[in-house]
């Protein structure tokens, strides 16, 4: 794959806008670099909105479409994405898009490429620094160069990659959808019941870890490692097993849920409940976010989860007949959600191993 071709000479490269709309409640997208995962996802969770006034002069550079890779150039350097079908909105600020206007190239192909360690070591070595932010410069980028292979190899190697990566966001789907179900089942049986306890009084807590965020970056374990954001890494040993909470201390409030052996970074607090409440918890807890964030999470600058206020919250404790109905219809949910969480994150190491020996060659996919 020695023999390369400038970008320029198969794509189009769009800068997006340099200034910030006015955002709205709903309306046209405006996509910022929140919404692009570190994985190369769009995040729609993550989507704010525009007016259509403002969409109309938030699109006077480009207006994305479907198929266009969108990526990152200040800042937070090196996401990219694929715009998807139906989009209706406008870039963010930093963002730019390439748009493949070659019948040689394949997009999907092109897309793995830019995610591929080869091409992050290449940019890597472009960026510029600056006194506030790192960029990468907008305009040198169609003057770079991509690898010049047959449009039938490129189809294979995209072909085999968007095939691991459609089972991962299937999964995605159906952990959504057992999500909201189970969400639904907790807020139609105990929403509106009356306090009869304190959360210290069904609350177990694991150990702080010491481990963190930075640590797990680099780690290949085997064991789910939930930390204060939404990404979960991986660990080579597990700090607890069983039906566990996992609550943000930093930042904004989070909860997540996971069946199995597990670890966490030391801005972690897990947490698990008796009497085969860990469930009841995790949904409880869940549908208090909002409350979570605005009573107990407090300090200036960086706020932080004020743990004894927490514990001290009141909360239905479910009498054992309510509780053993509760668990039969969710407690199967969260079995499936974790075994889909856990085949994800191989799915994603298998991805991440073929890329870039694809790419390189040094892996070939036979006819």
């Amino acid at each position: 794959m020695s023999e390369r071709i400038v970008i320029k000479e198969i794509c189009e490269v769009y800068d997006g806008p340099h200034a910030t709309p006015k955002k709205t409640v709903d309306g046209p997208v405006y996509l910022g670099i929140d919404a692009i995962t570190d994985d190369g996802k769009i995040n729609a969770k993550e989507f704010a909105h525009l007016s259509e006034e403002d969409y109309i002069k938030w699109t006077k550079r480009v207006t994305p479409q479907y198929g266009d890779i969108v990526f990152s150039y200040e800042a937070t350097l090196g996401r990219y994405a694929l715009i998807p079908k139906d989009f209706y909105g406008c870039l963010g600020r930093r963002l730019a898009i390439i748009r493949n206007v070659s019948k040689n190239i394949d997009t999907l192909w092109l897309y793995y490429y830019f995610l591929s360690p080869e091409w992050k070591q290449f940019i890597q070595s472009k960026i510029i620094k600056g006194s506030t932010v790192n960029r990468i410069s907008v305009e040198d980028f169609p003057t770079y160069t991509v690898p010049n292979i047959s449009i039938k190899v490129q189809r294979k190697i995209a072909n085999i990659l968007s095939k691991i990566d459609e089972k991962i966001a299937l999964n995605n789907n159906i952990n959504d959808n057992l999500s909201a179900m189970a969400y639904d089942i907790y807020m139609h049986n105990f929403f509106s019941k009356k306090p009869n306890a304190k959360l210290k009084d069904i609350l177990t807590e694991a150990e702080k870890s010491a481990i963190q965020v930075g640590e797990a970056k680099t780690s290949n374990g085997e064991y789910p490692f939930f930390t204060s954001g939404a990404t979960i890494l991986k660990w080579n040993e597990p700090f607890v097993d069983g039906r566990n909470c996992f609550l943000n201390t930093g930042g904004n409030a989070d909860v997540k849920f996971y069946v199995g052996k597990a670890a966490y970074s030391t801005d972690t607090w897990s947490i698990s409940a008796k009497s085969e409440m860990s469930d009841y918890l995790y949904l409880m807890l869940f549908s208090i976010k909002p409350e979570l964030n605005q009573k107990f999470f407090q300090g200036t600058g960086l706020k932080h989860l004020q743990k004894p206020l927490l514990k001290d919250r009141a909360i239905y404790v479910p009498e054992k007949m309510e509780l053993e109905a509760f668990n039969r219809q969710v407690m199967p949910m969260l079995d499936i959600i974790s075994e889909n969480t856990r085949e994800n994150q191989q799915l994603t190491s298998l991805r991440d191993w073929l890329l870039p020996m694809l790419m390189n060659g040094q892996a070939t996919i036979s006819d």
